[in-house]
């Protein structure tokens, strides 16, 4: 009797624990424009910065209009021993020399962009520091 007991709660432990590791697996592999969509820190601080790229290309300003658009995933990076989050929208037939790095500062509190392409230097906008500059001129060129 006690295994017949025991078989469907670990059965239901196991589910539960798949749910969650899925949850988690889901929150790794976020993209720019899910973290965009509706009332978040992240698009509080992206709506802030695209008032300052000006000119602004046609592509983002496409993307900004419902978030479509050729996007990467979010991923974490350290600078100074500081957490950010960063990702990138391009223009969809010429990614290379067309794209726009945002970096995120405290959970979308704050964000940096830079505005550019692998043959060519950014425009930066956000205020960024000189090391936050460079990281994102790194991903501008990558």
């Amino acid at each position: 009797m006690r295994s017949r007991l025991s078989s469907p709660l670990a059965l239901s432990l196991a589910v539960a624990l798949v749910i969650l590791s899925g949850a988690a697996l889901a929150a790794d592999t976020e993209f720019l424009f899910d973290a965009l969509h509706g009332r978040t820190p992240y698009r509080a601080s992206w709506d802030k910065l695209m008032k300052l790229v000006q000119p602004t290309p046609d592509w983002l300003v496409a993307f900004n209009r419902n978030f479509d658009g050729v996007a990467s995933q979010i991923t974490i990076l350290t600078i100074d021993d500081k957490p950010y989050e960063t990702s990138f929208v391009c223009k969809p037939t010429d990614c290379a020399e067309h794209k726009f790095v945002v970096l995120f500062a405290a959970n979308g509190e704050h964000a940096y962009g830079a505005l550019g392409g692998k043959d060519n230097d950014p425009a930066f906008f956000g205020g960024p520091s000189q090391v936050e500059q460079d990281a994102l001129t790194k991903a501008v060129k990558d």
